[in-house]
Parts: C-alpha cells; sequence; structure tokens
C-alpha cells in the first residue's frame, strides 16, 4: 500500500503545481497596473555598478485569444518537437497531452518592442512567457507602459559559495573483488549504491541523454574522451555568453571557471580504466554552461531556466544540476525564506518542475548548509517532482554539510542520499589527474548517473517511476526522515522494483525443460498498466559476444491469459541473464520491432 500511496501523491503533486499557471480561457493574464507599478519600483532599487539593471519582463498573453488560433500554435509547436523530445513527452504525459500553453514560444513582435527602447536581451523563457533583459532605469519606464507587460522581477543573482568543496588527493589500495572494468579508486562510491552489478548486466547509461548544467567543463581531460571519441557529446551551449563552446575558453573565462563543472560531470560519466568511472559511463550527453564564476562569484537563475528548457527541446532524459539558491544574494533582501522553500515560490524550482513534469529525471542537490540545522535545503530542492540528494560519507553517515528537510510545506527531504565525502573525481587542472572533493555536488552527479542507468534499464519508466523506484529500495525507507531522507541509494534494487504502472514479468520457473523436448522454455506472465499488444512484442537476445539484437516474435496466447513462451537453443539461453530478459521484453513493449 505505502508504494501505490507515494506514486499517486507524486503523481497530484506535479500536476497542482503545473497546471496553476496556466492563462484564462482567453489565453490572457489581464494587466494590473498597481502590479506593473509595484513590481517596476522594486526592480529599480537594484542598479549594478555600471547603471544597468537585470530584470525578468513577463508578458500577459502570447499574442492570440482565440481557441482555433490557440490549437493552431499548439499544432506547430507539437510539429516543432525533436524526435527524441516527442518520445520522452508521450511517455510521461501522453498522447493527447504532449504540448501547452507553456511550450508556445513567446511573442517575437513583444520581445522586439521591448528590445526597441535599447534594453538588451539576456534570454526568452516560453515556459514563463518572459523575457529577462538588461536594462537603465529609464529603458524600464518605457517598456513598463506597453499595454502587454504585467510585472517585472529582478533577476536574482547569489554569490557561488567559496567553500562549497573540500578535496584531498587520492589515497588508494586495489579491492580484492574481481570486477569486468577497473573502477580503480571510484570503485568504492559505486559500490555503496550498487551500481557495478548493473553494469556487470550491459546497463551503463546507454541510449539516455544527460543533460549536465554547471559552469563549464574541461573536455581534454582523460575521463571524457571514451564519450568525445565515441560521439556521445551530442550537444553544448554557453548560456553566458550566448554561444556552443563549454570548455575553458581564456578570452572569456577565469580560470577556475570549468572547474566546478569538470568534476561533477567526471563524476557521473566519466571514464578511464584504472581512475575513475561514473555510474552512467555509458550515456549521451548534452553540456550546458550556465554558472558564471566571476570575481563576484554570480550565478543567475534565468540561465538555469534557460538551460531547463534547452534540455527539454534535445529530448534529455536526465538532468544533473549541483547548486542551487537561498543565501548570499547580492541584494540581502533577496535571500529566499524557509517561506519560499515551498514547491512552488521560485523560478528555478518551478522550471525544474516544470522539467520534470515534460519527463525529464532532474536530479539536484540539498546544499551544503546543514549547520543551519533544520529546514536548510536551497532551491530547487523544493521541488515536489525532482530527486533531492544529500551527502553521506563512506561508512552511510550524512555529513555535517549535507542540507535537512522539511520542506515549509512539510514535505520529507532529501529523497535519497550518495557519497558526498571524499568523492573520487577528474582533477580539473591535470587532463589525465583525478583526486577526491566534497559537496552535495559531488552527492548529485552519482544519483544523476544512477538515474541514468535505471533508465537504459527500464526505458519504459517516468520520472516519477524512476523517483518512486530510487526511494523505495534506499536504505531507510521503512523511516524516512529529514536528515536522511530514504536513504542511500541501491541501483541493483532498483532495477527489479516495479512501481505503480510498469511493466510486470512473473515467473517461476523463468527457464524449465520439458520431459522428452530438446529445447528450453521460458515462461513468464506479463502485465502492463497502459496495455500491452500481443502483436508488438519481441524476445531479445545475443549470439555469443556479437552486438547484434537477435530477436523473435513471442507465441501469443490468449490475452486473458498472458502467458508467453517460445523455445530457445541452450547457446541461446547462455546470453538470456536475469533481469536482461525481462529489461528487453519491456524495451520491445516500449518501443515495438527493433531494426534488423
Amino acid at each position: 500500500m505505502m508504494r501505490v500511496f507515494l506514486s499517486s501523491v507524486l503523481t497530484l503533486m506535479i500536476l497542482s503545481s503545473v497546471f496553476a499557471v496556466v492563462p484564462p480561457d482567453d489565453f490572457k493574464i489581464q494587466r494590473d497596473d498597481f502590479v506593473v507599478r509595484s513590481t517596476l519600483q522594486k526592480t529599480l532599487k537594484r542598479v549594478n555598478a555600471d547603471g544597468k539593471i537585470w530584470a525578468w519582463v513577463f508578458f500577459t498573453d502570447k499574442g492570440f485569444t482565440a481557441l482555433t488560433e490557440y490549437h493552431a500554435r499548439l499544432q506547430e509547436t507539437e510539429r516543432n518537437l525533436t524526435a527524441r523530445a516527442k518520445s520522452r513527452r508521450l511517455k510521461a504525459r501522453g498522447k493527447y497531452n504532449l504540448v501547452d500553453f507553456r511550450d508556445i514560444p513567446v511573442y517575437q513582435p513583444y520581445i522586439d518592442q521591448v528590445l526597441s527602447t535599447g534594453a538588451k536581451k539576456r534570454k526568452v523563457l516560453r515556459w514563463f512567457n518572459a523575457v529577462t533583459i538588461e536594462a537603465t532605469p529609464q529603458q524600464l519606464h518605457q517598456i513598463a507602459r506597453l499595454p502587454f507587460v504585467r510585472e517585472f522581477k529582478h533577476v536574482s543573482s547569489a554569490k557561488y559559495p567559496s567553500d562549497y568543496i573540500k578535496t584531498k588527493s587520492l589515497d588508494y589500495e586495489p579491492p580484492l573483488i574481481n570486477t569486468t572494468l577497473d573502477y580503480g579508486p571510484s570503485l568504492a562510491q559505486l559500490e555503496q549504491i550498487n551500481t557495478t552489478v548493473a553494469h556487470e548486466l550491459g546497463f551503463t547509461g546507454q541510449g539516455i541523454l544527460v543533460c549536465m548544467m554547471d559552469t563549464g567543463y574541461r573536455q581534454a581531460h582523460q575521463a571524457f574522451q571514451e564519450a568525445i571519441n565515441d560521439g556521445r557529446l551530442i550537444a553544448q551551449y554557453d548560456f553566458i555568453n550566448d554561444d556552443d563552446n563549454t570548455d575553458y575558453d581564456p578570452e572569456q573565462d577565469v580560470e577556475n571557471q570549468p572547474f566546478h563543472g569538470t568534476m561533477t560531470w567526471s563524476t557521473l560519466g566519466g571514464a578511464a580504466s584504472g581512475n575513475l568511472y561514473g555510474p552512467a559511463y555509458g550515456a549521451m550527453f548534452c553540456l550546458a554552461k550556465t554558472e558564471d564564476i566571476t570575481s563576484e562569484h554570480h550565478i543567475e537563475e534565468d540561465n538555469w531556466a534557460a538551460g531547463a528548457e534547452w534540455a527539454d527541446s534535445l529530448g534529455a532524459d536526465v538532468i544533473s544540476a549541483s547548486l542551487g539558491y537561498r543565501y548570499g544574494f547580492d541584494w540581502p533582501d533577496e535571500d529566499y525564506t524557509y517561506e519560499d522553500m515551498n514547491g512552488d515560490s521560485t523560478i528555478v524550482t518551478q522550471a525544474a518542475d516544470l522539467a520534470a513534469y515534460n519527463g525529464i529525471a532532474v536530479n539536484t542537490a540539498m546544499g551544503n548548509d546543514g549547520d543551519l540545522g533544520s529546514g536548510s535545503l536551497i532551491a530547487p530542492a523544493d521541488g515536489d517532482s525532482v530527486i533531492a540528494i544529500g551527502a553521506v560519507d563512506e561508512d552511510g553517515w550524512i555529513v555535517g554539510f549535507s542540507a535537512l528537510g522539511p520542506t515549509y510545506d512539510g514535505r520529507t527531504k532529501p529523497e535519497v542520499l550518495a557519497r558526498g565525502l571524499y568523492t573520487v573525481c577528474a582533477a580539473p587542472w591535470d587532463m589525465y589527474g583525478y583526486w577526491t572533493a566534497s559537496g552535495t555536488s559531488l552527492s548529485t552527479p552519482l544519483c544523476g548517473g544512477a538515474t541514468a542507468v535505471l533508465l537504459s534499464a527500464h526505458p519504459n519508466w517516468t520520472p516519477v517511476m524512476v523517483r518512486e523506484a530510487m526511494m523505495m529500495t534506499a536504505n531507510n525507507m521503512e523511516n524516512p526522515d529529514n536528515t536522511y531522507g530514504w536513504g542511500i541509494i541501491d541501483v541493483g534494487q532498483a532495477m527489479y522494483y516495479h512501481p505503480e504502472g510498469d511493466i510486470v514479468i512473473e515467473h517461476e520457473p523463468l527457464v524449465y525443460f520439458p520431459p522428452g523436448l530438446d529445447n528450453n522454455v521460458i515462461n513468464a506472465e506479463i502485465y502492463g498498466g497502459a496495455g500491452i499488444d500481443p502483436d508488438e512484442v519481441y524476445l531479445f537476445w545475443r549470439i555469443d559476444e556479437l552486438e547484434r539484437i537477435i530477436y523473435l516474435p513471442l507465441i501469443s496466447m490468449v490475452f486473458a491469459q498472458p502467458i508467453h513462451s517460445v523455445p530457445l537453443t541452450a547457446s541461446s539461453l547462455y546470453r538470456l541473464p536475469f533481469p536482461s530478459f525481462m529489461i528487453h521484453l519491456k524495451m520491445a513493449f516500449t518501443s515495438g520491432k527493433p531494426a534488423a
């Protein structure tokens, strides 16, 4: 009962937080001159040293009010979805709800009129029907007079914490256990979350697109060469400088700009035999450079939101973001209060929950302010649809800096935990070097990588399902609290978990040997919450060590008695280790007949 209840509650949370922002029937939020004036006056107080202000400008509508035009815009927006994005949204949102008002682009004539004042564009955010700009006070006064402007907000800018990470050199002794891969000193952090068992079964995040959102990435590092040489670095974008280079650029970046991102990406997806493997070393990657490390260490919320929209458009399956917002804003009265940690108040939390609603599993750090006590979590970890991650040491004890729940509205946080004290990662100044670092910034990519591994094993799972599987198989799931949450994740156990709505394959025995027959028989009862089309079910296995997948249609019995069997030779049976058999069947249900 606990599992079903959890799944139902999660679904309701997502819907309630997302649909609350949809405009009324005429697709227009009426302008309130008092709101415009009051938010303008508050924003005008945030003048930078250069006399400029960074501001959100929210619009009343998207350039239409008629239902027929709304449907036409929806159809156009759906046609423009990439194949990956459409497939992922189909799984999470359903066939008849692929897009909605938020996905329709911001009306370009509105943007043009705002910029005609001389204001400089920062970001255009379709989910929020807004543009962020850099403008003078005089320009903001002109913009306030535009009839389609409904509200202003200062672009919040926080100081990047200088003590967010503690480091030390590696102290490593080879393990006594045998593994296919030589994990080097990274083995302990993967064993703690039971990821190596998934690797042995062939699940490494393959086919899953992970979006890293961080400071930049030293792509020449040894840990990334396997992914880059295999063509698995799919896309990258610098949201700070608006170009497609997320690597270190000495003409634009300070020296340590890419350090944090190099460490987090390597922790999640690095691959260097004898030194480091991330949980999802076989995944595909898109890199977003969203956090600006300047002398003032600014990080801006609009970059985070723009990065999430970009990841959604590419069809990313997972977001791993190791930073957040609450304390240390440039304007002290803009620091978020505990009351703001309610799952709905901050821009980044809204963006994170919208990304999850669109089918992206969002992994985010709890923050490193555990010394502040109860309720010290940061945004977007307060989101009701994200996976908020705390940090433990090598023995599984919570680390003192790991932030604590609950959220202001009483929800337990964090969701789960991973190693965040002396976690092995790439040394960002040495292209062949490795070291250890600490912070929830490091536990987050371990869980983000684990999420990708689970999705590669269960391609039919939605973010709600993978979140539930990780939480309900973690080591504190019997007594979750606001320090440990549901506990340290267990990837091996989560692979066998059946979230509500999952495809379930029951077997006893999985393989039997009928008397008088030369062939072995696999027998399984197959159930799916969304229904199963027997004509789309195939059995997969490998022959010897070949990479080519062989498939045969299963013999379909009466659907009311869903028992399917197919005779196999002994040599073929050898290539069917459980749970690979179960997983490949699920892939068949999700994708239909594979290409030959």
